[in-house]
C-alpha cells in the first residue's frame, strides 16, 4: 500500500510524535481561545464604526429608491431635483409669505419651478386619473405647467421622502433594539474582519499533523482565500444587493405597497447575502489543495464540468434571495467562472509524484 501512496512513510514516521487525545483537546481549546479572542476585538473595533458600517449598509437602499425616482422622470430633470422640490413644496404650504420667500432663497432656480409644478401634479391628482392630463394642459403655458405635464406623462412620483415610498429601514419597534442591532452588526463586521486570523488559527491546529509541502500549500491558500472572500463580499455589495433591492421595491411599488422596510430584517437579509457570495468566491480555495497533490487532476475536472455548471445553478437555486433569472445568474456565473479558472491550472494525469492518492487508470485516457 506504501508504495500506492508516495506520502504514506513519511506520515508513518511521523506516528511516534503523535500527541495524545486529552492533548489534543487542549490544543483545541486553546485554539478556540484564540479564536473567540480574535473575534470579540475585531467586534469591539467594529462596534466603535456602527454608524458607518450602517451607513454602507443603507447606501443600496438610497441607490434603489433614487433610480426608482430617475426611472419615472423625464429627460433632463435631476432625480436629487426632484426630491428636493417636492420637500421644499411640502415645506412651504402653509407658511406665510414672508417665511415662504425666505425659504426659496436656499435652493436653485431648477428646484423652484420643479416645486411649482408638483403644485400644478398635487392638484391634479385629485381628479380621476382620466381627467388630470387635460386639467394641466388647461392651466395655461407656463414652464411650472410645462414640467408638470411632462412629469404626468413619465408617471413621477409624489411622494415625499421618508413621510411615504421612501423605503424606510431605520425604525426600531423596542427599546433595546437599536444596541442589539449595533451588536449585531459589529459581529458580523467582525467576523470578516477577523476572518485571516480565524483561517490562520484553524490551518495552526490542523498544520501539526501535515508535511512541509501541504503545509505550503495550505498557507498559500490562506492568503488567496482571504482575497477572495473579500472579493466576493464586494461582489455582492456593489453588484447583487442593489439589483435584489431593486427587485423586491419595484414589485412592492407595483403593488401599491409602502416599502417599510424593519432596520433588523434588512440587516440580516443584506449580511446574510454578502456572506454567502464570499463563501461562494471560496470555491478556488477548495480546490487548490485538491489540484496541487493531484487528487483532482485536469482530466477528473473535466469529466465533471456539465455536474458543476448545474451545481452551480442548483447552487444559486437554492441560496439566491430574489427568484428572478438575473440575480440567479449573478450567483451561478462567478460560481462556474471560478470552476474554469481553476481547470486551467490544474495538473495533467500523468503528474502523480506528489499525489496523496494513487489515479484511477481513466485518468490517462
Amino acid at each position: 500500500m506504501s508504495s500506492l501512496n508516495p506520502m504514506a512513510e513519511p506520515r508513518q514516521k511521523k506516528r511516534s510524535a503523535e500527541m495524545s487525545f486529552l492533548e489534543h483537546l487542549e490544543e483545541l481549546r486553546r485554539t478556540l481561545v484564540r479564536m473567540a479572542v480574535a473575534t470579540l476585538l475585531a467586534m469591539l473595533i467594529c462596534f466603535g464604526f456602527t454608524s458607518t458600517l450602517l451607513g454602507l449598509l443603507r447606501h443600496p437602499v438610497e441607490q434603489v429608491w433614487l433610480e426608482h425616482e430617475r426611472s419615472h422622470l423625464p429627460a433632463g430633470i435631476a432625480a436629487q431635483d426632484w426630491v428636493s422640490a417636492k420637500e421644499l413644496q411640502f415645506a412651504r404650504a402653509g407658511l406665510p409669505a414672508e417665511l415662504r420667500e425666505s425659504l426659496q432663497k436656499h435652493f436653485s432656480p431648477t428646484v423652484l419651478v420643479l416645486a411649482d409644478a408638483v403644485d400644478f401634479l398635487r392638484a391634479a391628482s385629485t381628479l380621476p386619473p382620466d381627467q388630470q392630463s387635460s386639467f394641466l394642459q388647461q392651466m395655461g403655458d407656463s414652464e411650472p405647467q410645462r414640467l408638470a405635464l411632462a412629469l404626468h406623462d413619465a408617471g413621477a412620483d409624489l411622494h415625499v421622502g421618508q413621510s411615504s415610498n421612501e423605503p424606510r429601514i431605520m425604525g426600531a419597534f423596542q427599546p433595546g433594539e437599536a444596541f442589539l442591532l449595533s451588536v449585531q452588526l459589529a459581529f458580523f463586521g467582525g467576523v470578516i474582519l477577523a476572518s485571516p486570523a480565524l483561517l490562520y488559527f484553524a490551518l495552526n491546529f490542523i498544520l501539526p499533523g501535515l508535511l512541509e509541502q501541504e503545509k505550503r500549500v495550505l498557507f498559500r491558500s490562506l492568503g488567496w482565500g482571504v482575497i477572495l472572500f473579500l472579493i466576493g463580499c464586494a461582489f455582492a455589495y456593489w453588484a447583487v444587493l442593489p439589483r435584489v433591492l431593486a427587485f423586491f421595491y419595484e414589485y412592492s411599488w407595483s403593488l401599491g405597497i409602502e416599502n417599510d422596510w424593519r432596520i433588523g430584517y434588512y440587516l440580516s437579509f443584506a449580511v446574510k447575502l454578502i456572506l454567502v457570495f464570499g463563501l461562494i468566491f471560496e470555491l478556488p480555495v477548495v480546490l487548490y489543495p485538491l489540484m496541487r497533490f493531484g487528487i483532482l487532476t485536469r482530466q477528473r475536472m473535466r469529466r465533471i464540468r456539465p455536474y458543476m455548471l448545474v451545481g452551480s445553478f442548483a447552487t444559486a437555486l437554492l441560496l439566491a434571495p430574489a427568484p428572478d433569472p438575473g440575480t440567479m445568474l449573478l450567483m451561478a456565473l462567478p460560481l462556474y467562472l471560478l470552476y474554469e479558472l481553476c481547470l486551467l491550472f490544474a495538473k495533467d494525469g500523468d503528474t502523480q509524484s506528489s499525489s496523496l492518492f494513487p489515479h484511477d487508470a481513466g485518468d490517462a485516457a
